[in-house]
């Protein structure tokens, strides 16, 4: 329990210091952690693999969930939508576009190929 809030604490900590906002820090990691998985895999960016970054974002969000459970703070599931869509639409639509335009992509429309 309280390694979660230690990680709440972090992330303040970090938006406070790099002076980067706690949304875009969702969005810049995803990108990331995107691109990371992709080349740690080594899968194409149109493989739907590298999304795996969806678990992790969604502990991250049970993280925050149980972090506001446990001080009392009110919690709001739209900031947590907010936080999933933002860290999820960058990756989502890479791997969406390569899936759409790249002949070797398994899947991909006939007229790429």
């Amino acid at each position: 329990m309280f390694a979660l809030l230690g990680w709440g604490s972090f992330k303040d900590w970090l938006s406070e210091t790099t002076g980067l906002r706690h949304h875009g820090w969702h969005v810049l990691l995803g990108l990331a952690l995107t691109l990371g998985f992709t080349w740690a895999l080594r899968r194409s960016l149109g493989s739907w693999l590298p999304l795996v970054l969806l678990a992790l974002e969604l502990v991250n969000e049970v993280s925050d969930f149980t972090r506001y459970y446990v001080s009392g703070w009110p919690w709001k599931p739209g900031p947590t939508m907010i936080d999933i869509v933002l860290t999820m639409a960058a990756p989502l639509a890479i791997t969406i576009v390569v899936r759409m335009t790249s002949p070797h992509v398994p899947g991909a429309p006939p007229g790429t190929r």
